[in-house]
């Protein structure tokens, strides 16, 4: 959990410049959402398994080597996924924008630049990226960010149900945002969404959903 949380402070620190690009700043502003996620889900949810695992007997969540190893590759690759796709959609808007030079924070990880990234033209102006891993789903960082979220969870193993709130609430709120910004982006891009929509199939996971 310490290395979890980690990750996710650096990955939020490097990439501050990012931010407000996102949906939670360019679209929610300081609305309801936004307010309600920081103040309830950021300080009450994220720290479940840090506190059950302070608070009883290291034994209770205790796993074998393999276990270990897979809970790691989980996070890990998770967290990679997550760090390079919302890097290269961010990237991507700046070079749209004629901005070439980026921050060399760390760590910068491999293929967190698109060079030469295809996208779809629409009539609206903005480009819709389908290179790099948003080939393969259109919320590709939604689906990498909550397996982060459930391998939180897992550390604890099925020694407590609380620790998996935050991975079942959080799929709900990725769910529901999900719905509100392709309706938005169809409204939004009218046949170019639709264009969109047939060049990357999957809304999460790629071949499945």
């Amino acid at each position: 959990m310490v290395l979890a949380t980690g990750l996710y402070l650096n990955a939020c620190a490097k990439g501050e410049e990012c931010i407000p690009q996102t949906w939670d700043m360019y679209h929610e502003k300081w609305g309801f959402m936004i307010i309600f996620w920081n103040f309830a889900c950021h300080s009450y949810t994220y720290c479940y398994s840090i506190v059950y695992m302070a608070s009883h007997d290291p034994s209770k969540y205790h796993f074998s080597t393999p276990v270990y190893v897979a809970l790691y590759a989980l996070l890990l690759t998770s967290h990679y996924i997550f760090d390079t796709a919302m890097s290269q959609k961010s990237r991507f808007r700046m070079q749209m924008q004629g901005i070439t030079t980026f921050r060399q924070t760390f760590p910068q990880w491999p293929w967190s630049i698109v060079k030469n990234p295809s996208f779809v033209q629409t009539e609206h102006g903005n480009r819709l990226l389908t290179g790099g891993w948003w080939a393969y789903a259109r919320k590709i960082n939604y689906t990498a960010d909550w397996f982060q979220s459930l391998s939180w969870g897992l550390c604890v193993g099925l020694a407590s149900p609380i620790p998996y709130f935050y991975p079942v609430f959080f799929l709900v709120v990725l769910v529901h945002r999900c719905g509100r910004d392709f309706e938005r982006c169809a409204l939004k891009y009218g046949e170019d969404w639709t264009r969109y929509c047939e060049i990357v199939k999957y809304k999460f996971i790629p071949g499945v959903y």
